[in-house]
């Protein structure tokens, strides 16, 4: 069943005019069709009302969202497309908020309009896995993170625990002993070292799981 996004549930729902084009242009859904309507906190079936111009849809049925733990990713920015990448597969997966975070050793930072694009990408990712959408933290420096994080940390034998957790990625330069001090509670994620974006999903998918 086509999925589509709204800023928030109304009855009836009202399609944006870029939706709207995609169901009518693309989809070539017409009045009566089933679909589901979302928001960042619930999602529901409908029938298509109308089609002339911004298309309306009669929502049906609250769709029960599945139980997941509330998993945060608190990562360094990887560079370029790596960091979309990352942000699709992590709404894919069903983690609750992306946290770009700013180390001493950070090679990337997060502007307000990337921080942006990110959130159509998680909303588009959200869109095709019918996974609730994924949240994108602003910007945050390492000292705003909660000390009971998890840091996924080369040399530890401990593995990583599932369930809800907030879970710490540096950046590939490591962290100074000073931003390592602030988590005592360390991970491994193997024996070999892994890139930023690597290191997201694996220990997402591990806490879900």
């Amino acid at each position: 069943m086509p999925r589509f996004f709204v800023e928030k549930i109304a009855f009836p729902a009202v399609l944006s005019p870029g939706e709207s084009r995609h169901a009518v242009r693309v989809l070539r859904l017409s009045k009566g069709d089933r679909v589901t309507v979302f928001d960042a906190s619930e999602a529901w079936t409908g029938e298509i009302q109308s089609v002339e111009g911004q298309v309306t849809i009669r929502l049906l049925e609250k769709i029960a969202r599945p139980e997941m733990p509330r998993v945060v990713v608190a990562a360094a920015v990887p560079k370029g497309e790596r960091l979309d990448w990352m942000v699709e597969k992590l709404a894919e997966l069903g983690v609750a908020e992306f946290v770009p975070v700013r180390f001493a050793r950070s090679v990337a930072e997060l502007g307000e309009n990337k921080r942006k694009r990110l959130e159509k990408i998680a909303v588009a990712a959200a869109k095709q896995s019918g996974a609730p959408i994924l949240a994108i933290a602003k910007e945050r420096s390492v000292s705003d993170l909660p000390g009971d994080a998890l840091l996924a940390a080369p040399g530890v034998s401990e593995g990583l625990p599932r369930g809800g957790a907030t879970v710490v990625i540096g950046p590939e330069g490591g962290l100074t002993p000073a931003e390592e001090a602030r988590f005592p509670r360390r991970f491994t994620l193997g024996p070999t070292i892994l890139r930023i974006e690597t290191a997201a999903l694996v220990a997402a998918a591990r806490l879900l799981s």
